[in-house]
């Protein structure tokens, strides 16, 4: 496949199904009730983080850089991976890709929305931090939702490319404690990863807006675009959740009926 386009073609098809594959699908739009783990020192969580284990995914090399955003209470996370589909076909490549992340309530940091370029069906999912020691591990849930089904996701991150099995032990109690089934967590290989491929290419956070090499300065520019046209007015903070003006509770964002916020 020569052309330029067709490689992008391609990758975006690598990338759409990556993402799939790193789910579990549930009946019902109902996600979960994680709980985020509490007072979260956003700052702190900064940086880079190896995805070491992750639900149903073959990819290798996950790597995390969060950074903050172009806005306050928002971050972004780049994700960079070799897409087991592109090695079976022996191309030397890397493939990023980077998401927005925003806090609707800077009172519960650990709970967050995500939106990766590639969930154009779901939208923006929820985004947890449920447990960290900020220096050695981290375990986020994410949680979305199409239709009549809902997809999980867990993944148990390391400042490291090795984890104590103590850490991951705690993660999978945890899980257990909040009904979250963990049978999915596989453990991803980063023996053999790549600094950079001969080919490179970068998802940004417009949808499929992919250019091959595009750089941290561009995708941050085009980011903060997007942000600066979010209506914030349209949303309205509850609790530990958020609400669309007029319309039901988003996401496992939600408030009780009758119950207060917090």
């Amino acid at each position: 496949m020569g052309s330029g386009r067709g490689w992008s073609v391609l990758v975006v098809a690598a990338a759409v199904v990556a993402a799939a594959l790193g789910h579990t699908l549930h009946l019902g739009r109902t996600c979960p009730e994680v709980m985020p783990f509490p007072n979260l020192s956003v700052d702190k969580i900064l940086g880079t983080w190896y995805v070491l284990q992750k639900f149903d995914t073959d990819n290798t090399c996950l790597v995390w850089n969060m950074t903050k955003g172009p806005l306050p209470d928002t971050l972004l996370v780049t994700e960079t991976r070799q897409l087991a589909f592109l090695d079976t076909l022996g191309v030397d490549h890397t493939h990023a890709i980077t998401a927005r992340v925003d806090i609707p309530n800077p009172e519960v940091p650990g709970k967050m929305r995500i939106r990766w370029p590639t969930s154009a069906w779901t939208g923006s999912a929820d985004f947890i931090v449920f447990d960290t020691d900020y220096e050695t591990y981290m375990a986020v849930f994410e949680c979305d939702r199409a239709g009549l089904f809902h997809r999980r996701s867990v993944a148990i991150l390391s400042r490291t490319q090795t984890i104590d099995i103590m850490f991951v032990n705690r993660v999978r109690r945890l899980l257990d404690a909040a009904a979250v089934g963990h049978s999915a967590l596989e453990s991803i290989d980063h023996d053999l990863c790549r600094t950079k491929g001969k080919k490179n290419w970068h998802v940004d956070e417009e949808l499929f807006g992919l250019l091959p090499g595009l750089t941290a300065e561009e995708v941050r520019r085009r980011v903060s675009q997007d942000v600066q046209n979010y209506d914030i007015s349209q949303l309205e903070i509850i609790g530990d959740g958020v609400v669309p003006e007029g319309g039901e509770p988003a996401g496992s964002l939600r408030v009780d009926a009758g119950k207060p916020g917090v």
